[in-house]
């Protein structure tokens, strides 16, 4: 094997390599929500007293005292929310072409196929070539 023929090799097992890794290792999301609710809280508190004396010569004297003991609050509420979504999707449909080198004046085969999941890792498919060959196909994804 020459070095050229190595350098091919090492790459299409590259890809067979990162393509079975996105194949197997499912996909993850996470989703945070997060929730703020805000509520001013006013308590009133207002005291009025009202001091009225009355003296022997007839003269009124009046005095008021207003307390006011209103409050204030502002009372917030937070609350967070996370969900993770884990799916492991499956192609559902595979298309492949195909070469078979053949010597002569006829030249290479060329062909074709298609495949559909129909249940679980099970495919059914067609297939054809330029000789004239077509037929059906059932597979199993290992």
């Amino acid at each position: 094997m020459n070095k050229k023929q190595l350098a091919v090799a090492f790459l299409l097992v590259a890809a067979a390599g990162v393509a079975a890794g996105r194949y197997i290792n499912p996909r993850v999301e996470i989703k945070v929500e997060e929730h703020t609710k805000e509520v001013e809280v006013v308590k009133r508190d207002v005291k009025t007293v009202i001091k009225q004396v009355e003296r022997p010569d007839g003269t009124k004297e009046t005095e008021t005292t207003i307390e006011d003991k209103t409050r204030s609050e502002t009372q917030k509420e937070s609350d967070k929310e996370s969900s993770k979504i884990v799916s492991n999707e499956k192609a559902q449909w595979k298309i492949s072409a195909h070469l078979v080198p053949k010597e002569g004046l006829l030249g290479p085969v060329y062909g074709a196929s298609v495949e559909r999941r129909i249940l679980g890792p099970i495919f059914a498919g067609a297939f054809g070539n330029t000789d004239k060959v077509f037929g059906l196909s059932v597979g199993i994804e290992l």
